[in-house]
C-alpha cells in the first residue's frame, strides 16, 4: 500500500503565507480532509473487520512450542542436578556421623535442602514433561505436512506411551524414532531406524524409570545402611532425570532443525561497507524526478 499526500481540495489555490515564528496551533483545512487513517482507537489487527485472522502452519506451531518447551527442561535440569547436590551432602553427613554426632542446624540444613529440592525438582519436571508432549503431539503434525504423509499412530497412543506405566519403557524411544524418520524426509516405506542420540535418550530414559521403581520399593526396607543405599538411589535417579533433560533438549533441537530448517543464529549478516552515490555520501538530497511521487 502505498500513501500519497494530496492538496485537500484542488479548487482552493494554496496561500503563500510567511512562517509563522510562534507556535499557533495545530493546522486547519478549508475542507474536510479527504485521507488519513480511520477513526478507530488502537486493536489488534485480527480484530480489523476488513482483515482475515491469520493461520499457523504446522511447522511454525511447532517452533512456538518447542521454546518453553525447552527452557522448561533446561530450568529442571539445574533443580535436578541441585537436587543431586544435596543429596550427595546428605550420603557425606551419615559417613561422618559415624564418626561422631552431628549438630541439629546441619542435620536441618540437610534435611531443608534435600526436601526443597526434591519439590521443586519434581513439580518443574511435571510441567516440562506437559510442555514436551504438547510439542510432541505438534512436531507429529508438521512432520506428517511436510512429508505429506499420515501419522502411523493416533495421537492418543503416543501421548499416553510416555505415562502408562510398562508402556513407557516401549512406546516412548519408538515414537520419537518415528518422528525423526518423517521429520527427516525419509522414505515412508522403509523402517524407522532410531539414530544413536534417541537411542541414547532412549536408554537414559528407561534406566531412570528403573530407577525410580526401585527408589519406590527401598522405602519398604529399614535399617541404617537400607537409609544410606536410599541416598545413593536418589542420587542416581536426580542425575539420570537431569540427563534426560538435557538430552530431550537436544532431541528437540534436533528434529525442530528437520522441521524448520532456517536458523536466524547461523545466517549471514550483512553490512554496508561503503557508498558508491557521492551525493549520498556528502549529505546532498538527490533531484527528484518529473512526476515522482514524493
Amino acid at each position: 500500500m502505498r500513501w500519497v499526500a494530496v492538496p485537500p481540495d484542488q479548487d482552493h489555490p494554496r496561500r503563500r503565507t510567511a512562517p509563522p515564528s510562534v507556535y499557533q496551533g495545530p493546522p486547519s483545512y478549508p475542507a474536510p480532509p479527504r485521507w488519513g487513517l480511520p477513526l478507530l482507537g488502537w486493536r489488534a489487527p485480527t480484530s480489523v473487520p476488513t482483515m482475515a485472522t491469520p493461520t499457523l502452519d504446522a511447522s511454525t506451531r511447532a517452533r512456538l512450542v518447542a521454546v518453553p518447551a525447552i527452557r522448561m527442561l533446561w530450568a529442571t535440569a539445574v533443580l535436578l542436578v541441585l537436587a543431586a547436590a544435596a543429596e550427595a551432602w546428605r550420603y557425606l553427613l551419615l559417613a561422618a556421623g559415624l564418626r561422631g554426632a552431628l549438630t541439629v542446624q546441619t542435620v536441618r540444613l540437610s534435611d531443608t535442602a534435600v526436601q526443597t529440592g526434591a519439590l521443586l525438582a519434581l513439580v518443574f519436571s511435571i510441567g516440562a514433561l506437559g510442555a514436551c508432549l504438547l510439542w510432541l503431539v505438534r512436531a507429529r503434525e508438521a512432520a506428517a505436512e511436510l512429508a505429506a504423509v499420515r501419522p502411523s499412530r493416533p495421537v492418543w497412543q503416543a501421548t499416553l506411551g510416555f505415562l502408562i506405566p510398562g508402556m513407557n519403557l516401549v512406546v516412548p524411544g519408538s515414537v520419537l524414532a518415528e518422528l525423526e524418520h518423517t521429520a527427516a524426509l525419509r522414505p515412508p516405506d522403509e523402517r524407522p531406524r532410531p539414530t544413536r542420540l534417541v537411542a541414547l535418550w532412549w536408554a537414559v530414559w528407561s534406566i531412570n524409570l528403573l530407577l525410580g521403581l526401585v527408589v519406590v520399593l527401598w522405602r519398604f526396607r529399614e535399617g541404617a545402611q537400607a537409609m544410606a543405599d536410599g541416598v545413593l538411589l536418589h542420587l542416581a535417579l536426580n542425575l539420570t532425570a537431569a540427563a534426560v533433560a538435557v538430552l530431550s533438549v537436544r532431541l528437540i533441537r534436533r528434529v525442530s532443525r528437520f522441521l524448520d530448517p532456517i536458523d536466524v543464529r547461523n545466517t549471514a549478516r550483512f553490512h554496508v561497507v561503503r557508498v558508491q552515490d557521492d551525493s549520498a555520501s556528502s549529505g546532498r538530497r538527490r533531484p527528484r524526478q518529473p512526476g515522482q511521487v514524493r
